[in-house]
């Protein structure tokens, strides 16, 4: 009701002004409907909470360097992070799951990051700087890991060890950066004995039967950690909020209260 009666007060003195040719009371009759106006016209747009994709650390080495997933349900962008070494090194840009399996990782120059569903190995020579990527499959490209078959997977001494129902694959010990990497399975390994490729002492170890044991000390996880359905909530600031502040300061010089019209 109020601002009716301002609106009519100032459009009066505005008629008044234009007849008497009293150019400051037109002046102070426009600022005054112009003001009214403003502090009453409803204006779009509020803050409003929304939920971006959250980041949380899904595997931890030691205080040091640890796994960083980005993403909706365990699932979306991967990063390993060394903050001691300042790398940030980004694995997957949006397909990268959860490791669901028992996993404990020893630090070395070689690093073995599984898919999560075990058909390939990221790993890195050179301490997270650079990563590749291996194939997981017996002769013939057929799959031979997956996660309902895996037991757990230890990382020690620069080699990785997964313990599956078809026995425990391993990759051959590390000499140097500039060597391959591969993971061999029980009966490839024997299937392959003898072999040039396949001899050396990169392969002299017997194939083991179980998965190595941790050395002392170890201050990795012994498990990915994942909490599925983690949100991150955010503020998100209109672009009108300038004008919301206008709006409410207008109408409190003018009395029409301290809530801005939406």
């Amino acid at each position: 009701m109020l601002v009716v009666i301002y609106f009519i007060v100032s459009i009066g003195l505005f008629l008044w002004g234009l007849a008497k040719k009293w150019y400051w009371l037109v002046a102070i009759s426009y600022c005054l409907f112009l003001a009214v106006f403003v502090a009453s016209v409803p204006l779009p747009g509020k803050d409003k909470t929304i939920n971006i994709r959250p980041s949380q650390v899904v595997f931890r080495f030691d205080e040091y360097r640890y796994l960083q997933l980005t993403g909706i349900g365990c699932e979306g962008k991967l990063y390993y992070i060394d903050e001691q070494k300042q790398i940030y090194n980004e694995l997957a840009v949006h397909s990268a799951r959860v490791v669901t399996e028992p996993f404990a990782h020893t630090v070395g120059d070689y690093i073995f990051i599984p898919y999560g569903d075990y058909s390939g190995i990221r790993y890195s020579q050179d301490g997270g700087r650079t990563f590749k990527s291996i194939r997981v499959s017996e002769s013939g490209g057929v799959r031979s890991i997956r996660p309902n078959n895996v037991n757990g997977t230890v990382v020690v001494n620069n080699q990785i060890f997964i313990d599956s129902n078809k026995g425990v694959y391993r990759s051959p010990r590390a000499f140097g950066t500039d060597t391959g990497v591969e993971l061999m399975s029980p009966a490839t390994l024997k299937y392959m004995e003898g072999s040039i490729r396949y001899s050396g002492l990169r392969w002299d170890e017997p194939a083991p039967t179980s998965l190595p044991a941790l050395p002392e000390g170890y201050r990795g996880w012994h498990k990915w950690q994942c909490r599925y359905n983690l949100t991150e909530p955010v503020t998100a600031y209109s672009r009108y909020k300038p004008l919301q502040q206008l709006q409410l300061q207008l109408r409190k010089w003018i009395g029409l209260g301290q809530g801005a019209s939406a």
